[in-house]
């Protein structure tokens, strides 16, 4: 193996394992079968791993990741509808059956985090990436760099998706 080669596998490895929960979060939100997951999980890795030679400075790896990773996303739900598999906005059959058989009555964390992944589904491409960010605890800052936008879009475009993220949650008997 080359000397560049292994920087760049243990460049990927160490961005993969730092970044995980992240990537994780974003296929949960743009897949929601676990067969999709694992499928945009995989996806969103090859992009990074072929895009890792551009990557000029560390410093901005976190914001190039996210980018990617959403950007992977956004390519996959559209590869999937545009084949005409059903984009559906719950979990499919034997997850909900399991999770109705291993939950208390009352709503548990588990419960509400199931009904905000249905809520954020409903959203649009861009309202679901704001989302996701937002939850991430990244700044306006760092959101506008992800995005592409400015830090004010970023402000209007999140209060308006948080908004219509409470009205589908209200909806939905969830709030």
């Amino acid at each position: 193996m080359n000397s560049g080669f292994q920087n760049n596998e243990g460049r990927f490895l160490e961005l993969v394992n730092e970044n995980r929960p992240k990537i994780l979060k974003i296929c949960r939100v743009y897949a929601w079968n676990r067969d999709d997951q694992d499928d945009l999980y995989q996806e969103i890795l090859f992009q990074i791993w072929r895009g890792l030679p551009n990557l000029q400075e560390d410093r901005y790896a976190g914001t190039w990741l996210y980018r990617i990773a959403l950007n992977a996303s956004m390519s996959f739900v559209r590869r999937k509808t545009s084949r005409g598999a059903a984009q559906t906005t719950t979990h499919d059959h034997a997850q909900l059956e399991q999770i109705l058989e291993t939950q208390p009555v009352t709503e548990s964390r588990n419960d509400q985090l199931t009904h905000l992944y249905e809520a954020i589904a409903q959203l649009d491409d861009v309202e679901k990436a704001l989302i996701t960010l937002f939850l991430e605890d990244l700044s306006y800052e760092q959101i506008a760099a992800i995005m592409g936008i400015t830090e004010s879009n970023v402000g209007v475009r999140l209060h308006r998706a948080k908004k219509k993220l409470l009205t589908l949650m209200k909806e939905a008997g969830h709030e």
